[in-house]
């Protein structure tokens, strides 16, 4: 269902950027029930609208760079500094246009099917996704482990790939945004964006760029003004 002119990433790409979210954002899980395959999950993401919500903040910097001067103009924290410079490095030249992977516009929010580069970390057995509930008719989730093989691959691509680090950089912002809220507390936070909101459904999700770079300087020069 992609529109035409829309840039997409491919299963690859995909796959990687999902294996950093569960690898950065997860939380850690030293065993994810009975058996031993279950024993070497490291970490979890519960539920696909967390992980849905993790994934658009990392495919638009824009929108996770505003969600950073949201963090700031409310907390006092040690760490708003590096936040700032976050920020920053998010909205810099033409990071927000080349970094952006568009999601569409779906019934709880943005979303973008997975399904291709799920199966593609699932058959180097990489993760696991288990079914909360009773499958197929009362599935009330599904659960995204990460296994210990998958973060091995991790700690040697974000080693050894230097053209992957973006990635990995990334994935630690979106946690730090994140925390480990629910899904639907973090859909209820993108929601409060206008442009997010009022984009028709189906339809792919606009930057802000511009008026986050605007709100970025605004920010800046307040913090100046005032000795911070």
């Amino acid at each position: 269902m992609a529109e035409s002119g829309v840039r997409r990433a491919s299963r690859v790409q995909d796959a990687v950027r999902l294996l950093f979210v569960l690898d950065r954002c997860g939380a850690p899980c030293q065993s994810a029930g009975e058996g031993e395959n279950r024993s070497v999950a490291v970490a979890v993401v519960p539920g696909q609208k967390r992980l849905q919500a993790l994934d658009f903040w990392l495919r638009n910097p824009d929108y996770l760079a505003d969600e950073l001067l949201n963090q700031i103009e409310i907390s006092d924290a040690h760490d708003t500094e590096w936040a700032l410079d976050q920020a920053r490095m998010l909205l810099a030249g033409d990071e927000p246009d080349v970094s952006r992977y568009p999601m569409l516009r779906w019934r709880f929010g943005a979303w973008e099917p997975l399904d291709d580069a799920l199966a593609l970390l699932l058959a180097h057995g990489l993760i696991r996704v288990d079914a909360v509930g009773e499958p197929p008719a009362k599935v009330e989730r599904w659960d995204y482990y990460l296994l210990a093989a998958g973060r091995e691959l991790a700690d040697e691509l974000r080693t050894g790939a230097p053209d992957l680090a973006w990635y990995d950089e990334r994935a630690v912002v979106v946690l730090a945004v994140a925390g480990q809220r629910s899904g639907s507390q973090l859909k209820e936070i993108q929601y409060r964006q206008a442009e997010y909101e009022r984009t028709v459904w189906k339809a792919s999700i606009n930057g802000i760029t511009e008026r986050v770079r605007e709100r970025f300087e605004r920010i800046t020069a307040q913090r100046a003004g005032a000795g911070a």
